[in-house]
């Protein structure tokens, strides 16, 4: 039988994690570090040198899915007031919705908000502030609003039906398998048709 290669302790920890993400995509949070350390080909002792609990593993699956996938750039697509809010926002969850709209990425999401509140906290944080108070902001500029005021909890559940209506859409289409009667460019534009016209009517 051939030998295991042997990795950098930094390679050993990425396989880990990789494990862990392959194993909590399928069958949820409550999959068991044993579990992630046969993914790994590796002891159970050998994965608590890396990782001390399951707590800090499932950090580190959230850091890899949830926050490496965002692509800085996305920060001045949506903050380029060259163009107008809506072809910003359009651009944007073009580019998002490319990366998100994985298999993995996806069961990870629904299994976070089902089963782990910590991390289905943690990815919303990071959604209000890096997409949904700018979209509030810019919003309110464009309809001369002064931008200035705190973004309220009130103001985030329109753009949480918008955010959280494409994300289930390619919940249905990418894990669920239902296929969808328009093209993810549509739905999109579909989508913010929906919100633009719910916050023209709100400053109405």
């Amino acid at each position: 039988m051939q030998s295991r290669r042997r990795l950098s302790p930094d390679a050993r920890k990425d396989e880990i994690v990789s494990a862990a993400v392959a194993l909590f995509a399928e069958n949820g949070f409550d999959g068991s570090t044993r579990d992630v350390a046969r993914g790994a080909g590796i002891t159970q002792p050998l994965l608590y040198r890396y990782f001390p609990n399951k707590e800090s593993l499932i950090e580190a699956v959230y850091a890899r899915v949830f926050l490496e996938s965002w692509n800085s750039e996305w920060d001045a697509m949506l903050a380029d007031r060259s163009l107008p809010v809506r072809d910003r926002f359009q651009r944007f969850y073009e580019a998002y919705t490319e990366t998100v709209f994985d298999p993995v990425w996806l069961r990870l999401w629904n299994f976070a908000a089902l089963r782990d509140a910590q991390i289905y906290q943690w990815y919303n944080h990071v959604v209000e502030e890096q997409i949904l108070k700018p979209l509030v902001r810019e919003r309110r500029v464009e309809l001369g609003r002064d931008q200035r005021f705190q973004v309220s909890r009130a103001d985030l559940e329109v753009p949480w039906l918008l955010h959280g209506g494409l994300l289930h859409h390619g919940l249905r289409r990418h894990v669920l398998g239902i296929d969808a009667d328009m093209g993810r460019e549509h739905m999109i534009a579909q989508a913010l048709n929906m919100y633009f016209l719910m916050t023209e009517a709100q400053a109405g």
